[in-house]
């Protein structure tokens, strides 16, 4: 039985259409303001709520925002209903994430109507994402094996080599060995460090409230430095960056430019130019990290949301070290800090544009 949490603090209007509701047979939740209504929410994790907007104390502006930062209630479909009809205030409302936004006086077809459209965008909702969860075990189990043992056997081979003939073998040999065993292991390191990073996103169960204010500019700088210096092309990174305050953790923003940075160098050729820029575009930071390298194989423009974790481009003609898994798991910190991640492939190369919320 589909069950709807109605916060109204009109004793009559609530009274009227919690018997229609229970007519249509619903099970209906009732709150008679929003702190209540919040508290209801988060108990008993409804498959819809219907909010009225003006409220002594908690608004329903403000149920909706504290639903939000809250995994197990950001995605409840949420219809306003409320006497207002203001364009701004529609908008505000919808800036808000609410579904739908009904106005007073409202006839049971139209509730009915609102009510049976939400629940069914939302079951479409919980099966397409059911699938793609069932795509990533798939993969997990197909890919992630084999992008361990790569490296593993490398580590394996060369130290064999080393223990059996480290009596007839030159220092260069050994040291050149070592080399590659350094890098198998580098390798095999950040595959387990993406792939916890990513059990760890994944995890969260809240928006994380404790959030730094830093000095962006002279974050960019320093990680996309060091990870230059990583492929030695340090003279091959063009910074411009525009300086902003940002609410946003300062592990998860290392993360994610460590992570973008790192794959334009590592899929484009040593003497290429790899750019950084930013720029403030409304109430959005850009940050845009251009390569000459191979590129994406998708259209123009594309938003990341259509990639899937272990997705790799062009495998069937190149082999490519990594999972994947680092982009998706950028991707997921992006969306909980209220940003947008796309890719745009150029002519020659690509663009990762990343979006985030101005403080």
């Amino acid at each position: 039985m589909t069950r709807i949490l109605f916060i109204e603090d009109n004793d009559d209007l609530r009274s009227a259409i919690m018997d229609y509701l229970l007519l249509e047979g619903y099970e209906v939740i009732e709150a008679t303001d929003g702190n209540v209504g919040l508290e209801l929410a988060l108990k008993h994790k409804p498959d819809l709520i219907i909010c009225d907007i003006i409220m002594k104390e908690t608004n329903g502006y403000e149920v909706r925002k504290q639903l939000s930062n809250h995994s197990e209630t950001s995605l409840i479909p949420f219809i306003f209903l409320t006497a207002l009809a203001d364009v701004v205030d529609i908008r505000k409302g919808m800036a808000l994430g609410a579904d739908d936004y009904l106005t007073k006086p409202i006839s049971p077809e139209v509730l009915r109507n609102a009510i049976h459209t939400r629940i069914e965008k939302a079951k479409e909702y919980n099966d397409f994402m059911k699938k793609r969860m069932d795509d990533l075990r798939e993969k997990i189990m197909r890919i992630l094996p084999h992008e361990m043992l790569t490296p593993l056997n490398g580590i394996l081979g060369f130290a064999s080599i080393i223990k059996q003939d480290a009596g007839v073998r030159t220092s260069a040999e050994i040291s050149e060995m070592a080399s590659y065993i350094e890098v198998s292991g580098t390798r095999l390191l950040t595959l387990i460090n993406n792939y916890l990073a990513y059990i760890a996103e994944v995890s969260k169960k809240y928006v994380s409230a404790s959030k730094t204010v830093f000095d962006i500019k002279q974050m960019l700088t320093d990680i996309t430095t060091s990870v230059a210096r990583k492929y030695s092309r340090q003279k091959e990174l063009e910074l411009n960056l525009e300086n902003t305050a940002l609410q946003l953790e300062e592990s998860d923003f290392e993360f994610i430019i460590r992570e973008l940075s790192d794959n334009a160098f590592k899929f484009s050729s040593p003497g290429s130019q790899v750019i950084v820029q930013t720029e403030i575009v409304d109430t959005m930071y850009r940050i845009s990290i251009t390569d000459l390298g191979r590129g994406f194989p998708m259209a123009q423009d594309e938003i990341l949301d259509e990639l899937g974790v272990f997705n790799q481009f062009n495998r069937d003609k190149m082999e490519q070290q990594g999972s994947g898994m680092g982009l998706i798991t950028s991707l997921l910190i992006i969306q909980r800090n209220k940003g947008k991640l796309k890719i745009k492939r150029n002519s020659i190369g690509s663009t990762v544009q990343l979006e985030l919320p101005l403080l």
